[in-house]
């Protein structure tokens, strides 16, 4: 009995393993794209002033959204994964760094671009979606890296 007990735990985190990995790219594309767009539609006002903000308003929603997927399903990753090992120091340095820069401070991002676009200031808000995106490109390549060699996406 407790040998099966332990192979259905190992299969059911084996199934949650590869349901999160498959996931991943999606919700990871999902931010780089979104915040990508933003920024290239931000950058576009600047070619076009008098165009209206709603569609830009309408990315940031998204990227908020494609953060909130990807912190969600990183974080499932991370306290399985934490559950499942000891993590090293290294490895809470890169996850400071993924989810400081990459998670927490993108969403800080937003809400400095939405404030901005209140302003109407497009200009400053197109020089925070570039940070937003390197953040989104150091987060998602530090996300690559730890879970490269985790059981779990983080």
């Amino acid at each position: 009995d407790l040998a099966q007990g332990v192979e259905s735990k190992a299969g059911a985190e084996s199934s949650i393993a590869d349901g999160l990995r498959m996931v991943q790219p999606i919700t990871s594309g999902l931010l780089l794209g979104t915040t990508m767009a933003a920024m290239l539609l931000g950058h576009w006002y600047l070619n076009a002033p008098g165009m209206e903000l709603a569609p830009l308003r309408r990315l940031l929603i998204a990227m908020a959204a494609a953060v909130a997927l990807q912190a969600a399903l990183c974080g499932v990753g991370l306290a399985l994964e934490a559950s499942h090992q000891a993590l090293s120091t290294q490895d809470w340095l890169f996850l400071l760094l993924r989810w400081s820069f990459g998670l927490i401070g993108v969403v800080i991002l937003i809400v400095l671009t939405w404030k901005t676009l209140e302003i109407p200031n497009t200009q400053s808000a197109t020089g925070i979606l570039y940070v937003a995106v390197m953040g989104v490109f150091v987060g998602e390549t530090m996300s690559l890296l730890l879970s490269a060699e985790s059981a779990f996406p983080v």
